[in-house]
């Protein structure tokens, strides 16, 4: 939940009400438009959970329906969330697997959809799971 957002868009408001806090003693005041700040911001992160829940939910259909996935690609999946940028090598790591089998892994989710290459080079190439990056910055 992102309330400093919420309090930045009104920033003038926010400063008139401590004020009023201040000269008035409008505590009432301050809290009511502090509370509509949860609430705005709670609507706004439980959007974000729902968008993200969707994306996931949609992308792991489309990975399920590859003929290539297995085991290695489908755990990349789950761990997308916690890494959206990655390294061949940084896969190969958190799979305990080899080389080959995490460029595989990789290649299923690129293949589709699910995640871009983000250097254009043969080495070193990275990785991001965009639409889930989006999502977050949303």
């Amino acid at each position: 939940m992102y309330l400093s957002g919420y309090l930045k868009q009104h920033q003038a408001e926010y400063y008139r009400r401590l004020s009023n806090v201040h000269t008035e003693g409008d505590w009432e005041g301050w809290v009511a438009f502090f509370l509509e700040g949860v609430a705005v911001a709670a609507q706004d992160a439980e959007r974000g959970i729902v968008a993200i829940a969707t994306l996931l939910a949609a992308d792991r259909r489309k990975l399920l329906a590859s003929t290539k996935a297995g085991p290695a690609s489908y755990r990349l999946f789950e761990l997308l969330p916690m890494m959206p940028r990655f390294t061949i090598e940084q896969v190969r790591q958190k799979l305990g697997t080899t080389f080959p089998t995490a460029n595989a892994a990789v290649k299923v989710l690129e293949d589709v959809g699910i995640v871009t290459e983000l250097t254009g080079q043969r080495k070193n190439r990275t990785y991001s799971y965009q639409a889930y990056i989006s999502r977050l910055s949303d």
